[in-house]
């Protein structure tokens, strides 16, 4: 994909300039909140399918779950509940749904910190196992993301996560559908995935497929490539400009 060199320096200096175009740090914030959120989805779920004979059960030395008849809570003790996975402290509550949604669930966060970014809010959560060689879950939110910086994210609205298995080593990836509004600095997003993105296993970024956000009223389309595992993704803005942006970290 190749860059677009907006011809004078003076208007990028511009702050109205500015107003009218959409940061890579922007793009990578809504891709973070993505990611640290599902990976607090991730021990919940593990949980729920996990064997729950028990009413309590000590998970090692990093965490502790209390069962009942209508769900459980997990309580976190400034611990790695996986080798090399974030610190993760503060509470959990899961309350299971009716008996027909025998895999469905909602998670209320109590001040979870998963490494240094907070999560407050309630997400609804149900998972189809039933498919061939993949895992679908749906998961609706209603909740507040705090980054380490102490910006607060509010999101609101519906993902589908697909987690599709290979026999090949590295050869899964997992896709992302749904929309959803965020609230950042006072700036409100809508996110839409209009071709689904996909992510390899075997690859840090981002790698297929197409958002379309909306800032404030600026529609930008976020296009990941086609595939390639790299850290590059374009921009391309409603008069037809396009911009190259990189999603490192």
């Amino acid at each position: 994909m190749a860059a677009v060199v907006f011809g004078c320096s003076k208007d990028a200096e511009d702050p109205l300039f500015q107003e009218t175009k959409l940061s890579s740090s922007e793009v990578k914030t809504i891709l973070e909140t993505v990611e640290v959120s599902s990976a607090a989805d991730d021990v919940v779920r593990e949980l729920f399918t996990a064997d729950k004979s028990g009413t309590t059960a000590k998970m090692g030395s990093c965490y502790q779950v209390d069962y009942s008849d209508t769900g459980f809570s997990v309580s976190f003790d400034n611990c790695s509940p996986q080798e090399d996975d974030e610190i993760y402290n503060g509470s959990v509550n899961v309350v299971y749904g009716t008996e027909d949604d025998s895999f469905a669930f909602v998670i209320h966060f109590d001040n979870l910190m998963v490494g240094d970014i907070g999560l407050d809010g309630s997400r609804s959560f149900t998972i189809d196992g039933e498919q061939e060689n993949s895992i679908i879950f749906t998961v609706t939110s209603d909740m507040t993301v705090t980054m380490p910086d102490n910006r607060v994210i509010t999101e609101k609205g519906s993902k589908t996560f697909t987690v599709l298995f290979s026999e090949e080593l590295g050869g899964g990836k997992i896709t992302l559908d749904g929309d959803w509004f965020l609230t950042i600095d006072g700036n409100t997003y809508s996110v839409v995935i209009s071709d689904l993105l996909e992510t390899n296993f075997d690859c840090e970024y981002v790698a297929k497929g197409l958002m379309l956000l909306n800032k404030n009223g600026l529609e930008v389309s976020v296009d990941f490539g086609d595939g390639s595992c790299d850290d590059m993704a374009e921009l391309a803005y409603p008069d037809g400009t396009k911009e190259n942006i990189s999603l490192k970290k």
